[in-house]
């Protein structure tokens, strides 16, 4: 049962992905995807048991949380923030690690973080392209329908990408 409710998730987390790059401001796209994020580290604990997968979703919802803080106040994250975040993901993939393919969930990670620290929506977008060609892999491995909201989401990157150009 568990296999099939994990799979279902992995199919909202498709949706939640498609819409999360479609959307115009950065704290839409931040809300959203901290949703998103919570339900793929359910859709991965259901389907693999704990692993860094789960770990590493989890820690970005941190991450969006700090981001939208920072985006509320108008402020820069500070450098030991993003020291913080990177320890968190490294560590965090580390201590659910059980298999080689869980390095690609600390790369995509640290695309992750890469990702929620810029300002302008097409930097952000232009790293979680290889925040989502690595979770594409891994959910391949892993068997979970979550893979297809990597695949639409790097064609949904990429609309997104042509749609909001600078024209000029």
């Amino acid at each position: 049962m568990t296999y099939y409710i994990g799979q279902a998730l992995g199919v909202i987390v498709t949706i939640g992905a498609i819409v999360t790059l479609q959307l115009k401001n950065k704290k839409q796209m931040l809300t959203v995807s901290a949703a998103v994020n919570i339900l793929a580290a359910l859709n991965i604990l259901l389907l693999d048991t704990f692993s860094s997968g789960v770990i590493i979703n989890l820690v970005a919802v941190l991450q969006i949380f700090l981001s939208l803080r920072h985006e509320k106040k108008n402020t820069d994250v500070t450098l030991p923030e993003k020291i913080i975040f990177l320890v968190l993901y490294v560590a965090g993939g580390a201590l659910g690690f059980k298999a080689p393919i869980d390095i690609l969930s600390i790369v995509a990670a640290v695309f992750y973080m890469l990702a929620m620290f810029q300002k302008k929506e097409q930097r952000i977008r232009l790293f979680l392209m290889g925040n989502m060609i690595s979770w594409t892999i891994y959910h391949a491995v892993l068997g979970s329908t979550a893979i297809f909201a990597q695949l639409a989401g790097i064609v949904s990157s990429v609309i997104a990408l042509i749609r909001y150009r600078k024209k000029g």
